[in-house]
């Protein structure tokens, strides 16, 4: 069975961001957390909706032209 609950070095990981990269997108409210005890998890499915909705925001900032990436 995959983990439901992921700890912070295992996002760091799978997102190939610093461990303050994960902070701050935790404190700001785009990828969601939950706290367990005294510490912080990332459900998984949590960090497949973050990701996923990374296409959808890349495409809201990059302007479509001849160079815009498919």
């Amino acid at each position: 069975m995959d983990a439901m609950l992921l700890k912070v070095p295992d996002v760091v990981a799978c997102l190939g961001v610093s461990r303050a990269k994960v902070y701050e997108l935790m404190a700001s409210g785009e990828l969601t957390s939950v706290r367990v005890g005294g510490s912080r998890r990332i459900r998984a499915s949590d960090l497949e909706t973050f990701v996923t909705g990374l296409d959808a925001s890349w495409r809201k900032v990059v302007p479509a032209g001849p160079h815009s990436f498919k």
